[in-house]
């Protein structure tokens, strides 16, 4: 990990930073320039939502579309909900699924708050860390 700007990283990146430390992970974190291209690997997308009344997040590649439906049905839940308030990574308190297709990645990115900040973990060590569970979450074509 690096630093931001040679000081610290934002609050928000700065608590994901402390949090990799304590856990012993080793991932990038990463800032982008405005009009910069995407970091290199497959883009996720955390798409929360509420599920008789717990929290689930769905992560899919962020060029593919979520089936609504399959995230339910891992879930064990007949409709999703958009939730008040979405936990931020790690997703704490959070059902997680991750899409079975990101599992062939070397890298998966996950954009942070505040925009254009990333951060890029191997897939395993995103299983592990919010405790994923693997599904089929995409929307067929």
């Amino acid at each position: 990990m690096r630093a931001y700007r040679g000081l610290v990283w934002p609050d928000q990146v700065e608590r994901i930073a402390a949090f990799l430390r304590a856990s012993g992970t080793e991932g990038r974190l990463e800032e982008l320039l405005p009009d910069a291209e995407s970091p290199p690997g497959l883009e996720l997308r955390a798409l929360p939502f509420e599920c008789n009344g717990r929290n689930v997040v769905g992560l899919v590649p962020s060029v593919r579309t979520l089936d609504h439906r399959k995230l339910a049905a891992a879930a064990g839940c007949e409709s999703l909900r958009t939730p008040s308030d979405s936990p931020g990574f790690p997703f704490q308190g959070a059902v997680v699924f991750l899409d079975r297709s990101a599992l062939r990645a070397s890298t998966v990115w996950l954009e942070l708050e505040p925009p254009r900040h990333f951060l890029g973990l191997a897939p395993s060590q995103l299983l592990r860390l919010t405790r994923s569970k693997t599904a089929d979450l995409l929307l067929d074509n």
